[in-house]
Formats: C-alpha cells, sequence, structure tokens
C-alpha cells in the first residue's frame, strides 16, 4: 500500500461554503485514503447542519465555539474539546449557539461518508 501521509495545520486551511454560513475544508476523504474521512468544519453564529442520518458512525470534536447538537430528538451542548460519538442511522442535526464562529472536526471510518447521507424533510 502506498504511503499517503499528510501533515495539514488546522489554522491554514482553505475552506468551501457548502449552506449558509457553513464551511469546510476536507483533509482526508477518497482523494487520499481507502478508509477514512476527516474535515475541520467552521460554522457562523446561528448556522447549522440540517437533520439528516449516514451509514456509518460520526465522530464530532469541538475545536473551538459551542455548538447544540440534536440527537434523535434530544439536544445537548458540546463545547471546545469536547467530542460526541454519533451512531450510525440516527437522525441527528447541529447548530452553532455562539455569537462567534465555531470551528468542529468530523471524522467517518468511510472515506466517502456523503455520498450517502439522506436528509430528513422539514428540518
Amino acid at each position: 500500500m502506498k504511503n499517503n501521509s499528510k501533515i495539514n495545520d488546522i489554522n491554514n486551511l482553505t475552506y468551501e461554503l457548502r449552506r449558509q454560513g457553513y464551511y469546510w475544508s476536507d483533509i482526508v476523504d477518497k482523494k487520499n485514503s481507502n478508509e477514512n474521512f476527516i474535515s475541520i468544519h467552521k460554522i457562523e453564529p446561528s448556522a447549522k447542519a440540517p437533520t439528516h442520518t449516514h451509514e456509518n458512525e460520526e465522530i464530532i470534536f469541538v475545536i473551538e465555539g459551542n455548538i447544540e447538537i440534536n440527537l434523535k430528538n434530544k439536544s445537548f451542548n458540546l463545547g471546545t474539546n469536547q467530542i460526541c460519538q454519533i451512531p450510525a442511522n440516527t437522525q441527528h442535526s447541529l447548530k452553532n449557539i455562539t455569537k462567534i464562529n465555531s470551528k468542529i472536526m468530523v471524522i467517518f471510518g468511510n472515506n466517502d461518508p456523503f455520498s450517502t447521507t439522506s436528509y430528513i424533510k422539514n428540518s
């Protein structure tokens, strides 16, 4: 297997707008990994990811800020240096609840997790 080692400085990433107020930068994905996905998401105040599911577990690590996660219709806050593991096929959403940008790391054990993401209508 070829060596796909990669070093990134998360303070110097180029972000792509994915939805209103929600940006991300893929670090590890199907272009450079056979198994994993890691991205850094920058979320503006009040911006959110709508309710959705993935076929794989998802891990969210808050680098800075504070987000609200709705998991199985139960909401809780996740702050800087906290981690949440979201089981596969579990409805969830998240929102930046601060007045400044929040930054999270999203990790999957699948190198293309969004190809099978299902968004829930009316969320």
